[in-house]
């Protein structure tokens, strides 16, 4: 397995072969910690280099070196190659060198998704599940320009040169609000419109856009999209953004964003994950913290099966939507029983009759009856009875 070096201090950092930076380069390394070859890395100056030569790339453009063997030693190249392709192997390398230029979608092109939110099952289940919050719903839509492709919900990540970087599709239940699985229930914009065959994805946050707007807004992240919707509606004092994978966010990224508050919030299987990134980012002088708010809440059951902070969110408003909903029907019947004389006529009967009951059978006063009779409790079953 060959996988990017994970961060242990400058030492585990080296030069980028593209923008020449020092202490910005990730290099590929096996699982014995040997490096491939010198170029297969990753910058981590993604906006202002963006270069990442891959294994796969480099194997494809270096047939000769999936026959090689790992050299002894960390700081020695970890592929031994056959000295007749060594040539080969350099002049191949060499032409990596350059950065690789990500590829945008064209606004005039992603701007025909805005819109249409009566055919978006995403936007249909959120005016459900925050029924009088219409013209803040308008808003966090508008924000984060979500849109609408015919049965999908547009995510757009769009960097903060507000150009769009990629564009994910993805189909909602309605109802539920969960993904709809099956065959088709994700894809891109850009593949979708077939923009390019070997379209290049620039990878940043959902939401990148909003730090430069809100410069002065603590940042919390999650991992999906549609949690940070749901959370933005819930608590607009912070910029959520998206870090659309548990693994993808790494030290670099949370440096990238600045020394502002950060808070992570992690879906119940990456906590320590998260943990462990936070602390590691502290190091490195910025203040970043972990809430446990999932963490605490998710049985063993959910955090195996990825509960995140959207289903917590989810849960606590649709008890509060019940209870909004009992509020409403109390009011208007007992409104009813207020105006009709004959409902009223039986609702003081029904008073009298267990003010009576109440004297005989708990041997009370008159005036200790009708304390417990007047109880919320009592005068909504006696409401509730009559309409």
């Amino acid at each position: 397995m060959v996988e990017l070096e994970k961060y242990k201090g400058a030492k585990s950092r080296f030069t980028c072969p593209s923008c020449g930076s020092r202490n910005t380069f990730a290099r590929y390394q096996n699982e014995n910690g040997e490096y491939l070859d010198q170029n297969v890395g990753r910058c981590n100056r993604e906006s202002k280099c963006g270069y990442h030569y891959k294994p796969v790339q480099f194997f494809a453009d270096n047939p000769a070196a999936k026959n090689g063997r790992f050299k002894k030693g960390k700081n020695r190249t970890a592929i031994d190659y056959d000295s007749t392709d060594k040539n080969s192997i350099q002049t191949n390398t060499e032409a990596k060198l350059s950065p690789i230029k990500p590829d945008y979608i064209p606004f005039e092109q992603f701007k025909l998704t805005l819109g249409n939110y009566e055919q978006n099952a995403f936007v249909q289940f959120l005016q459900n599940l925050f029924p009088d919050c219409a013209d803040e719903i308008q808003s966090v839509l508008e924000m984060y320009f979500i849109g609408t492709f015919q049965d999908y919900t547009c995510f757009p990540s769009i960097d903060r040169s507000r150009r769009v970087c990629r564009a994910k599709l993805i189909r909602f239940n309605t109802q539920t609000g969960k993904r709809l699985k099956g065959n088709y229930d994700t894809s891109s914009l850009p593949a979708k419109l077939k923009l390019k065959e070997d379209f290049q994805y620039k990878q940043i946050f959902f939401g990148e856009h909003l730090l430069s707007k809100f410069p002065d807004k603590p940042v919390a992240i999650v991992e999906a999209e549609k949690t940070a919707i749901i959370a933005s509606l819930c608590f607009p004092k912070f910029i959520w953004i998206g870090s659309n994978s548990k693994t993808w966010l790494k030290v670099e990224r949370l440096i990238q964003i600045g020394k502002r508050q950060i808070i992570l919030y992690p879906d119940a299987d990456a906590f320590e994950l998260w943990q462990q990134i936070a602390s590691d980012a502290n190091k490195q002088g910025l203040k970043v913290e972990v809430s446990n708010l999932v963490e605490n809440h998710a049985t063993n059951e959910e955090k195996a099966n990825g509960y995140d902070l959207a289903d917590y969110l989810i849960f606590q408003q649709n008890e509060i939507n019940e209870i909004n909903e009992f509020v409403d029907h109390y009011n208007s019947a007992l409104e009813k029983v207020l105006n009709d004389q004959t409902l009223f006529g039986k609702f003081n009967i029904n008073m009298d009759e267990r003010i009576a009951i109440n004297e005989v059978d708990q041997n009370l006063s008159r005036v200790e009856a009708e304390t417990i009779a007047i109880e919320p409790e009592n005068i909504r079953q006696i409401v509730l009875g009559l309409v």
